[in-house]
């Protein structure tokens, strides 16, 4: 016998069609990244899109957030991975600024058992593995994604932000969304 969908059933926990479940709404513009919950009126998160990039020997540090490009430092550079067009031109810088906005007020790092997390055994017994260690913590596994983009995006324009959300961040779901058809 097939299941069949009823609507007189409210929908499981699992499912993203459920309130259960709060999906990310991430839009990331020219001036500022702008990131939330699907429901609530404002976002959470607004974060200048604008970064810092200070000088440090042979190493460059790249500082994002608010005060990152107000403090005034020697020989620091002031960049944005948008153009004023909203073509995204450096996607790396543009995937670190994003997970930024994301994990720094809406997602927090997974809290873990205090019996394993390291500070409970013998140091020289620790044995560290090295392989595996990046695809650790991913900040949106648990959270379906909303991110917009302009109209006249491109097709590529439109692959990369698909590829960093379902494969680097672990995104269960995802939906690339027109801005303009968002706020009409």
């Amino acid at each position: 016998m097939t299941a069949t969908q009823s609507n007189n059933v409210a929908p499981n926990a699992a499912e993203y069609g459920g309130d259960e479940i709060s999906a990310l709404v991430l839009d990331p513009g020219y001036s500022v990244v702008r990131g939330g919950f699907a429901g609530e009126d404002v976002p959470k998160s607004v974060v200048p899109s604008f970064y810092a990039i200070i000088p440090s020997g042979d190493e460059r540090k790249y500082v994002y957030g608010e005060n990152a490009i107000h403090t005034p430092l020697p020989n620091i550079e002031i960049g944005n991975p948008v153009s004023k067009n909203g073509f995204v031109e450096d996607w790396d810088t543009a995937t670190n600024l994003w997970e930024y906005a994301i994990t720094s007020r809406l997602t927090n790092t997974k809290a873990s058992n205090p019996m394993t997390n390291g500070l409970n055994e013998k140091t020289d017994e620790l044995k560290q593995e090295m392989e595996g260690v990046e695809m650790q913590e991913r900040p949106l596994e648990e959270n379906p994604l909303l991110m917009t983009e302009t109209g006249w995006n491109a097709g590529k324009g439109r692959e990369k932000p698909i590829e960093i959300a379902l494969e680097n961040w672990g995104a269960p779901a995802f939906w690339l969304a027109r801005s303009g058809v968002l706020s009409a």
